[in-house]
């Protein structure tokens, strides 16, 4: 499970819908294509012309643009049109770094290794699994993970419906991403106001074991 980070809610990427993330350090943008059904793709977050950010950019025809001189990258990660050059045949070898990316369980998964074995059954017994939202957390994702109760070598659990997980953006902070089944439970409103509560108590160095009480008994059928 190592191999693949859980980097955001699937509902912060949208349709036509550009957002920067960091892995362990890695700037990575995150894109949606404008057309109905587009999947995400994850790419390096750099313009491979001047450096400038991709997440800055926009989506136009299917394409990623970069917002400082208007490069586009079609979906293949190629560079496809050069505005000040548009009758130029651009070389292929001109290219943004992509990433593995998956779309699971609520969430975008992303692999920096380029691995292929994503795990099955990530998302346990729901079949229909709704983003609730993401949530910055000041501290090391060891201490997240033990507030939690997450052993060491799993990114995600399941406490009835719902649906935790963490990456580590960079050294000394974390990201908590919470997901629910669709059905009985607590509300997506109930679940982000307790994520914030959660946080807060993480970052304090309180005792967080009652709140995540709140959480197995709101989550129960």
């Amino acid at each position: 499970m190592e191999r693949w980070h859980p980097v955001s809610v699937l509902s912060d990427i949208g349709r036509g819908e550009v957002v920067g993330v960091r892995v362990e350090g890695h700037e990575i943008v995150l894109w949606r294509e404008d057309v109905p059904g587009a999947t995400v793709h994850a790419w390096e977050d750099r313009c491979p012309h001047r450096g400038m950010r991709l997440s800055f950019g926009f989506v136009r025809d299917g394409a990623l643009g970069c917002l400082y001189h208007g490069w586009q990258f079609g979906g293949t990660a190629r560079c496809r049109l050069i505005p000040a050059h548009p009758n130029v045949r651009v070389p292929a070898a001109i290219q943004v770094r992509a990433y593995a990316v998956r779309e699971q369980a609520g969430l975008a998964w992303v692999s920096l290794e380029g691995a292929e074995d994503f795990p099955a059954g990530l998302s346990g017994q729901w079949s229909r699994v709704m983003p609730v939202r993401s949530v910055h957390v000041a501290v090391g994702v060891a201490l997240l993970r033990h507030a939690l109760g997450m052993p060491a070598d799993e990114t995600m659990i399941w406490c009835g419906p719902v649906g935790l997980a963490v990456h580590a953006p960079v050294a000394g902070h974390a990201m908590l991403h919470v997901v629910r089944a669709h059905g009985p439970g607590l509300s997506a409103s109930a679940l982000s106001h307790w994520a914030e509560r959660l946080r807060d108590g993480v970052e304090s160095g309180s005792d967080t074991a009652p709140i995540m009480e709140e959480l197995a008994m709101g989550a129960r059928p």
